[in-house]
This record gives structure tokens, sequence and C-alpha cells, in this order.
């Protein structure tokens, strides 16, 4: 239930993979199989998970990129995208909408064609995003972000218990959410070590909740903007 109403554990040390009744596999079945139905921060009750990947120097930003022609054929010459001169973070909270009731036109969109934002989650993704480029070349891969009420009915009816939030208690559903992808799913990868090392400093957090079982690693939340 993206962490509303339950107890968010700290993690220990690695054990293994997952300590969820959730294997790995069904995991990965879960996020290759439904791009646009991603539940993303969704579980219903985490439990604790065992594991919190080792961040490394070079994911701090303190090492060279990867070698290899495939990642520098990746590499991008554009600049950054900036948000748009309309999107104003003080306005972000002015006007109050219920969870997937928020009109498109009240929110900011994302380099990410289709994909919008509460404004100052948005400006932060920015430039969390500009990071990300300078560091791999591309900008961040963007699953889902804003999701409708409609959209969380249908995810609640289509993905397997505990994967997604009852609708309107979404966190994707106010707008300060998003699953990543490209490498970001996998908390093995450079990318989601380097999300982890860096999107603090953006104001984006990966819940403790996610680290729980089910294991969410594409969840990512827009941490200001949420209530105590």
């Amino acid at each position: 239930m993206e962490g509303e109403n339950a107890v968010r554990p700290r993690h220990a040390k690695k054990t293994n993979k997952f300590a969820a009744p959730v294997s790995g596999m069904v995991l990965a079945g879960v996020f290759a199989g439904s791009l646009g139905l991603m539940p993303g921060g969704d579980s219903e009750n985490p439990a604790p998970r065992t594991t919190r990947p080792a961040i490394l120097a070079a994911d701090r930003g303190e090492g060279p990129p990867e070698q290899g022609a495939a990642h520098q054929a990746d590499k991008s010459k554009a600049e950054p995208a900036k948000p748009p001169a309309t999107c104003k973070p003080s306005e972000a909270k002015k006007r109050e909408y219920a969870n997937g009731r928020i009109p498109t036109r009240e929110l900011c969109p994302l380099p990410q064609r289709g994909e919008f934002l509460r404004a100052d989650a948005a400006v932060a993704f920015y430039k969390l995003n500009a990071a990300y480029k300078k560091r791999f070349g591309k900008d961040v891969c963007l699953r889902s972000s804003y999701r409708t009420l409609a959209k969380q009915k249908e995810l609640y009816e289509r993905m397997p218990a505990g994967m997604a939030a009852r609708p309107g208690r979404s966190k994707h559903g106010d707008a300060i959410a998003a699953d990543f992808c490209g490498g970001v799913q996998n908390d093995e990868s450079p990318q989601f070590k380097w999300m982890l090392a860096n999107s603090k400093r953006f104001d984006w957090v990966h819940p403790e909740w996610a680290f729980g079982s089910p294991f969410e690693p594409w969840h990512w939340e827009f941490d200001i903007g949420q209530e105590a």
C-alpha cells in the first residue's frame, strides 16, 4: 500500500536475493510483462527485506563510467531537458485534489512523453534526470508516473495480490511517485546503485518499505511531497 499504514522496517545486510514469498522469477515476470501496468511501490503489507545493495565509490559519481562500445554508443550530445516555465513548485499544493483525480493541466509534463508529476516533484525529477543523463548518457527510463483513479482500479484488479495499492491510496495518485526501468528495476545494476547513492540530493528516495516483500526496486518517491 506504498507505506501509508505499513510499518517501515529497517533492513539488515543481504542474505539472499529476496526475503519474500514472491520469487524473483515472478517479480521479473511482473515487471517485464506489464510495461504499462507496473505496480511500482504498491505492495500491501511489506515485510522486512534482508538487503540493501552496497554503494560503491563509482556509484556516488567518484569513479569513471562503464567502459565499452555499448556504453559509449548510448552517449547523447543533447542537453538535458528543462521543466516548462509553467511548472511552478510554489503552487504545487495550493490546489487540492483527491487521489487520482488531479487534472493533467495541473501537473507538469516530464521529458518522458506522456508522463506527468506534481510541479514540485517534477522540477526535482528534471534535476535528477539531468544528473542521471550526465552519468549514463540517456534520460531516466520511466514506466509510470501519475495514475488516475481509473488506472489504479485497473491495476488493483489485474495485478497479483499485494502488488497494487487500493484505489485512492497510491502515491502515484498523488503525482509524487514514479516507476523506473532501464536497469533501475534491477538492484544489482549500476543504474540502481547510482540512484540509491544520489537520488536524495534531488529529494527523491527509494522508500524503506520498498525494500520489503515483495521487493520493488523500480519504485521511487518525491520525499518532500509526503505528509508526516
